[in-house]
């Protein structure tokens, strides 16, 4: 993950029906739940809300909650960090440290459904999987280039309001996620002047 830039990424689980986004550990030492947001929490909602509003159970108020906690009345998703603290998850492994927005996806009530159950519960995630990968197409993708065409690997890219930097791969292309019309975006690597184009 930190030689190839992903940008999205789901971790599917059972046990429950929810999706956590980051982030899953609180700052705090003295709580074991705090809602804990990431400086792209929006984002993180956004893709959470994606994949539970589109599965056939998560956000259906007729079904029953799955253990103690009814995820359905927060549209089936919560801060994994509000729910239960996870010290170095790799949601926020890989926040922190790669370009990519990771999700735990907990994709049913079993936490090993009986393999009579995995055709109904594929239908039940189905299509909330081709949507949630559909998602890496949402925000602006670019090349970050210098003066003569070529591509500047490892450029950080900087949204302004936005406290989280990205890199650029190898290949230079980047992607940050849901930038709205009127935020700017900014490429930075020593050695080099910062142009905007579009």
């Amino acid at each position: 993950m930190e030689k190839i830039p992903f940008v999205l990424g789901g971790n599917l689980q059972g046990g429950e029906l929810v999706v956590a986004y980051p982030y899953d550990m609180v700052r705090s030492m003295w709580k074991t739940q705090d809602y804990t947001p990431t400086p792209d929490d929006h984002v993180f909602r956004w893709l959470a809300y994606s994949y539970a509003s589109t599965h056939r159970l998560m956000t259906d108020a007729r079904r029953r909650a799955c253990h103690t906690e009814d995820f359905q009345k927060e549209d089936g998703t919560v801060n994994g960090a509000s729910w239960h603290t996870v010290a170095g998850s790799i949601n926020d492994f890989s926040y922190l440290h790669t370009n990519c927005f990771e999700l735990s996806i907990y994709v049913g009530c079993d936490k090993y459904p009986h393999e009579s159950e995995l055709p109904e519960e594929w239908e039940n995630n189905r299509e909330s999987l081709i949507v949630f990968m559909e998602q890496v197409h949402r925000g602006i993708k670019g090349i970050v280039k210098d003066v003569h065409g070529k591509g500047i690997p490892n450029a950080v890219i900087s949204v302004e309001g936005v406290n989280h930097d990205i890199r650029t791969g190898k290949k230079t292309k980047t992607k940050p996620q849901n930038i709205s019309a009127n935020e700017q975006v900014y490429g930075l690597k020593t050695k080099y002047r910062t142009s905007l184009q579009l």
